[in-house]
């Protein structure tokens, strides 16, 4: 067991060290845009959590430790992983490495990988007061009621029937969920503050 464990600790360390390597100072981080129902649906695990501690530059990574509040989604691996409290994250900004903020509550998206919990840029992870309601009603029920959908941040049209896009629209980010309607087809659902926000951007738009 032991010749396991240290076999795969190995490999991540080697892994590691040769994206080091390679990298180059030009390089940066990049992710696709995602809307935080793909965030959800795609993810190990969702919490919302306050960061207690922080642990720098272990084998290329930082490690949280994190007071977890609320346990939005967690699949088996991650029920072990999240026991610890602890998530880790590469220590450079170009390997996505994430940086949390000491007493700060966030809602956090990730991984599990070797039993460990891992987040990184490419995740959702955001100030739980930044959170909108709408997103926090998604985060704990609606997102995992809309992930048989798809939501396309990039497009603006689609003719697939179990598809929401956004179009670039940071209101669907913020007020938007896509569910199945009556019709098996997915739509963004109705709420005031998605249709205030929409509203507010087609008029600023006519303005300019």
């Amino acid at each position: 067991m032991c010749l396991i464990i240290k076999y795969s600790m190995l490999t991540r360390w080697l892994t590691l060290a040769l994206v080091a390597v390679c990298y180059r100072p030009t390089d940066a981080c990049s992710c696709a845009p995602a809307h935080p129902q793909t965030h959800f649906c795609s993810s190990d695990f969702v919490i919302v959590g306050r960061v207690q501690k922080t642990f720098r530059g272990k084998d290329f990574y930082d490690s949280y430790k994190v007071k977890i509040r609320s346990k939005y989604k967690a699949t088996p691996k991650a029920e072990v992983a999240l026991k610890s409290g602890r998530l880790l994250t590469p220590s450079q900004e170009s390997l996505c490495g994430v940086k949390l903020q000491p007493r700060e509550t966030y809602v956090i998206t990730g991984r599990v990988v070797h039993l460990e919990a891992h987040v990184h840029l490419c995740g959702y992870i955001s100030r739980w007061r930044d959170v909108t309601p709408r997103q926090r009603k998604g985060f704990r029920l609606l997102y995992k009621q809309g992930c048989t959908c798809k939501v396309h941040t990039t497009r603006r049209r689609t003719k697939s029937q179990n598809t929401c896009v956004s179009g670039f629209n940071e209101c669907y980010e913020r007020h938007g969920i896509c569910l199945h309607d009556r019709e098996q087809r997915c739509r963004w659902t109705r709420a005031p503050a998605l249709t205030r926000c929409l509203q507010a951007t087609r008029f600023n738009s006519t303005m300019t």
